[in-house]
């Protein structure tokens, strides 16, 4: 009896230790001194806090979609995966719809401030579509 006491309490602390992973962390990335420009980096994390709170982790909790955001990514795992995707998939579909709306709010950020221009300018990206590959890179969601 008390083997089985033990197995259920472990199980149960494996269930409560998996459920935390289902959540990635939105950190500020490191840059070199020249590509560093806070005021995107900002803007990345807090999208993507907001992303992963309101459509990574229901998604990778099978609830069912609650918003728009649950519901494009949840049937965009559908197609490729069924019923059948993990959090590895998960990422990898975050990482494709995550950054259409970075991308867009980053062209908008380079039409509207002059800092940020300026920064990019001095940070080496010759266009917007590098400063697009470089982020996506930095911010992306880690996958296997």
């Amino acid at each position: 009896m008390r083997f089985a006491n033990l197995w259920i309490l472990g199980l149960a602390l494996f269930f409560v230790s998996c459920s935390s992973s289902y959540a990635p962390k939105a950190k500020m990335a490191t840059h070199e001194a020249n590509r560093s420009i806070p005021t995107i980096d900002e803007m990345i994390v807090d999208m993507k806090q907001n992303y992963i709170s309101k459509c990574y982790t229901p998604v990778a909790k099978r609830n069912p979609p609650e918003n728009s955001c649950q519901t494009e990514l949840f049937q965009l795992l559908e197609r490729r995966y069924h019923s059948n995707y993990n959090l590895n998939h998960v990422s990898m579909a975050s990482n494709e719809l995550f950054f259409k709306d970075v991308e867009v709010q980053l062209k908008k950020m380079l039409r509207s401030n002059s800092e940020v221009r300026s920064a990019i300018k001095n940070g080496g990206f010759r266009n917007a579509e590098e400063l697009v590959a470089y982020y996506k890179f930095k911010y992306a969601f880690e996958t296997n």
